[in-house]
């Protein structure tokens, strides 16, 4: 069975509410990221599907864990963390 499609979107929207919280703008995200502006860009519209190491250089830049940053994504999973699953 193929792996669910993740909601790009849902994390899009979470790494722009972190980033309006603190106030910060689109470039000061990317730097403090390591990343390019672009990529911020495309992140937040949920256009792109970023590398784990992206996502863990924003998390460290927005100062919170990896999971807060991603949590959005994996609650709408059809077999969510706290959703026991059937051993095979």
């Amino acid at each position: 069975m193929p792996a669910p499609v993740p909601d790009l979107r849902a994390l899009g929207i979470e790494v722009a509410r972190l980033r309006h919280e603190r106030d910060w703008s689109i470039e000061r995200l990317a730097e403090a990221s390591g990343i390019s502006r672009r990529a911020v860009i495309q992140i937040e519209a949920g256009r792109v599907s970023a590398k784990i190491g992206t996502l863990h250089g924003m998390a460290h830049a927005l100062g919170v864990p990896l999971w807060d940053l991603v949590r959005p994504v994996c609650t709408r999973h059809p077999k969510a963390v706290n959703t026991p699953t059937r051993l095979v």
